[in-house]
């Protein structure tokens, strides 16, 4: 058992880096629900945390700035997927829809942060993977991460999903690599 704070970010990194990875070569089937986001949490950190896969019963904050309310957190999983269903998943849409899609749902399951830990890689591992499924490839690995967090930082108090939808714009690519 690891009891060092450091040492534990630095073993959580090294092997959920390793599960991120698999991540992005093979599909987690799934029905892109709570569920499925899940999922993902326990594949990336089944490694680290006996919890991993299941949402929170804390309330955590960054910053002095909360994030969704424990209580709250299955509801609005719920809502959130409800919403992208009702969306088709982002599927048939061109590239300025996408992104702006994207960066909604993107700002919406951040503001909830449903996971002690882990919330970002487990966000950006089910939606490269939901971007896959419809026609896009997020690169990820060109995001800024200062700029992520003040974005999303900044969605979590106002809604407005434009600087999300600036920030992700450049990620987006259509698969094959033209935008």
């Amino acid at each position: 058992m690891i009891i060092d704070r450091d040492e534990l970010a630095e073993v959580e990194q090294q092997l959920s880096a390793a599960r991120y990875t698999q991540l992005g070569i093979s599909l987690l089937p799934g029905a892109y629900d709570a569920a499925h986001l899940r999922r993902f949490h326990r594949q990336l950190f089944a490694d680290v945390y006996d919890w991993a896969g299941t949402t929170r019963s804390v309330n955590i904050a960054k910053d002095g700035h909360p994030f969704c309310l424990a209580p709250n957190i299955d509801s609005q999983l719920d809502a959130l997927f409800t919403g992208l269903a009702r969306n088709q998943y982002l599927l048939h849409l061109d590239r300025e829809t996408f992104v702006s899609r994207l960066a909604e749902f993107y700002g919406d399951m951040n503001a909830i942060h449903p996971f002690r830990e882990g919330n970002g890689r487990t966000q950006r591992a089910f939606l490269r993977q939901l971007a896959a499924g419809a026609g896009w490839t997020l690169r990820w690995d060109d995001l800024a991460k200062d700029a992520n967090d003040g974005a999303c930082h900044r969605y979590r108090h106002h809604f407005d999903p434009e600087e999300l939808i600036a920030l992700l714009g450049p990620l987006v690519l259509r698969r094959g690599g033209q935008e």
